[in-house]
């Protein structure tokens, strides 16, 4: 019994994250090629953080009622999340790699974004320059993809710690 559990929860989650993942990607090459940047753009992180939301919570209650008889507690609810969130992002991840590795523009931007970041918060300072060509040589594709891999790994276990209390459910 613990073994089919086991294997229903990675089936059906992995599934379900593959699915949120193609809508990451989905939404990433609309913006794209609407001519957005989706370097650091909060607009498109505003629909990633609505599509992961919803998705996570679509995908845990259907294996919680499809899998689980309707009932699940917090921590298998939580594990659930994390590891949804977890496939979409690194399908996310390995999108963001092959578009940043083809697309060499767009990492020209990402770099151009963060350094009018960095003049702002070290305007005036000698470590100016240091961090700018720090950051030069650390931009790579593989680079950018870890960061938004871990980027929305972090905020979806953030949400998840909500949705799971949302999701838990204790047998009659």
């Amino acid at each position: 019994m613990e073994t089919n559990q086991k294997n229903t929860f990675i089936s059906q989650n992995t599934i379900f994250g593959l699915f949120v993942g193609l809508s990451f990607i989905l939404a990433s090459f609309t913006f794209y090629k609407s001519g957005k940047s989706i370097s650091l753009n909060p607009q498109l992180n505003n629909v990633m953080m609505l599509l992961s939301i919803a998705g996570t919570f679509i995908g845990v209650r259907k294996y919680r009622e499809e899998s689980l008889n309707g009932s699940i507690s917090y921590g298998n609810a939580l594990g659930a999340c994390v590891y949804l969130i977890t496939v979409a992002s690194f399908l996310y991840g390995i999108y963001i790699y092959w578009l940043y590795r083809h697309t060499p523009e767009l990492q020209e931007n990402y770099i151009s974004t963060i350094n009018s970041v960095l003049e702002e918060v070290y305007k005036g300072t000698p470590l100016l320059e240091n961090m700018k060509a720090m950051l030069q040589n650390l931009m790579t594709a593989g680079f950018i993809a870890f960061s938004e891999i871990f980027n929305k790994i972090f905020t979806g276990f953030i949400f998840s710690l909500l949705l799971a209390g949302i999701l838990r459910k204790r047998k009659n």
